[in-house]
Formats: C-alpha cells, structure tokens, sequence
C-alpha cells in the first residue's frame, strides 16, 4: 500500500468528490476511483458510501481516516527533515492565482524554483478569488487587491494603483470625464467580483469619496476588461501594470490622475502571498519564499 493512496482517501472525504480531490492531485478523477478501489481491495473493507450527491465513510473508513492524516503529516514533516539535511524539497505544492497573474508574473518565477527544485510538483488553479480556494483546494494563493481575511496567513509584497482609463476612441465619442460627476455619467467597465457598482476614491485632501457608477459590461477577468477597454467599450478601473504599456503607447488615456483608488475602508490594494496556515511543509515554505522575493524585484524593477 502506498501513502499516496491514503492522502487520496484523506483529500476525497475532505473535498467531498472523487473529482475534486483528483484535481487537487493532478490526475484524472477515474484513476482516482481506482486506487480508492484499490485502497479498499489492500484494507479489506469499504471505506467509502458514494451516492450522486455525497460521499461518506464507513465505519473502516472512519477508523483509517483518523490514521491516515496522522500518517501524511508524519511522513511529510520526516520527509521536509530529510530534504532540509540534502537541501532540497519534494512533494506536491498547488497554488491560485488570477488569470492576469498566471499569465503576466508567474511563469518565470515558476520555471525559475523549478530549476532550482527539480523534485516539487506544482498545480496551478486559476480563480478570480484566489484566497478562497485555500479552504484545502491549494496551498499558497497569489492575492492581488483588498486586505484578506484575517485567519489566513499572509505576506504583504507592495502596494499598487489602480488608474482610471478609456481609449482615444471611446473618448471622443462620449467625452473626457474631468471630475466625479462626469464619470457617473459614462458607460463604465467593470470586475463582477471586486467592486462591480461603486468605485472608492481618496482626494489630495485625504477624504474619502464613493461613486455609484453605471456599469454597461461586467466580467471576472481582468485581461477581459482591458480588451474591452481598448476596444473603446467604456472607461474601466484596472491596475497600473496592466495599463502602463496601453498609456505610454497612446492606446489608453489616463483620467482623473489627482485621485487614488482604494476601498471603502481607505485601503490602497496590495499583492499578497498567502498560506491558510503557519505549518507549512519545506517545499512550501521555499516557494512561498521564492514567489515574495521574485514579485518585489519584478515590482521593484517596472517602477525604475
């Protein structure tokens, strides 16, 4: 019988499906089933009731479980002892993170700790709430935007702007907003989970300023809503480093520079890597580690 194969059984009853916890895995939910078949073929007992909706265990599945985490943390912890001693990690390490993200930071940073620790796994789940898959979906989240919630364990990297733009296009045929007012006014785009009826501002002054804003098209994408926006739909809120490239070329025009977004509680938004926990496993740890110092220097580097 292979460890694996109980931290199979351990993920199935956590996420509640085969499927799920083959996702969280990386591999298909019917090789799955088979070595849960096979697991029970080993003990000699079911351990699983499966219906359409539910899974639960038996009362043999409720007795292994039990040994079966305690099992997996065991060999983990042993296992991240043995590799600290070699300098090297191993294992499996899932991470969330948004498509803008995915695209635009991690691949480099990934390939680079790959090279570096050739024997850690890494699944990449892409959500446009990363945070929230750290209920045991994955292990690190990759959070840009509003502070998280408090119980999660979190690295605040930097802070960022968000820019208030439209294209040349959409301009002159609508108008360039020059004060709040106008822009309540004007088709906006905007991000279904973040903000998607009212936009946050604070003035030179220091006060606060909400504006309710007339939203023609929404998505959960923010590589959507620049396309859309260079496409001349509507003036849109995105972050300066999705739109850097778009002003300096000509194809955005930066508004209401005076005003800086935040949220409703005057927070600026922040790039966060976070953990659900302080435990982490060695390989964990190193990519966590890897992922805060490869996001400053980039940072570090656009800004000049």
């Amino acid at each position: 019988m292979e460890l694996d194969a109980f931290r199979l059984f351990a993920a199935v009853v956590d996420h509640g499906s085969i499927a799920a916890a083959a996702r969280s895995f990386g591999i298909s939910p019917s090789l799955a089933s088979r070595r849960i078949a096979a697991l029970e073929q080993d003990v000699g007992a079911k351990l699983l009731l499966r219906t359409t909706r539910s899974i639960a265990t038996t009362q043999a599945g409720t007795a292994l479980l039990g040994w079966a985490r305690h099992a997996a943390t065991d060999w983990a912890r042993i296992r991240d002892e043995i590799g600290a001693m070699q300098g090297r990690a191993s294992g499996l390490v899932r991470i969330a993170t948004n498509d803008y993200a995915a695209s635009a930071y991690l691949p480099t940073l990934l390939a680079s700790f790959a090279e570096r620790q050739p024997d850690v796994r890494i699944v990449i789940s892409i959500a446009q709430e990363p945070a929230r898959l750290l209920d045991g979906a994955c292990d690190l989240a990759i959070h840009a935007g509003r502070r998280p919630d408090a119980e999660l364990i979190g690295r605040r990297i930097y802070e960022y702007s968000r820019r208030i733009v439209a294209s040349p296009t959409y301009l002159a045929r609508r108008g360039t907003p020059r004060t709040l007012a106008e822009l309540a006014g004007h088709t906006c785009l905007t991000h279904t989970v973040s903000e998607p009826a009212e936009w946050h501002f604070e003035a030179a002054d220091g006060r606060l300023h909400a504006l309710r804003i007339h939203s023609q098209l929404a998505c959960d994408s923010w590589t959507m809503l620049l396309a859309l926006t260079l496409a001349g739909a509507g003036v849109a809120r995105l972050s300066d480093s999705l739109v850097r490239d778009g002003i300096a070329e000509g194809r955005l025009v930066d508004l209401l520079g005076e005003l800086r977004s935040v949220y409703p509680d005057g927070d600026p938004p922040a790039m966060w890597v976070l953990a659900a926990h302080k435990d982490l496993p060695l390989r964990t740890r190193l990519l966590a580690d890897h992922l805060t110092e490869g996001l400053l220097a980039n940072h570090r580097r656009i800004r000049g």
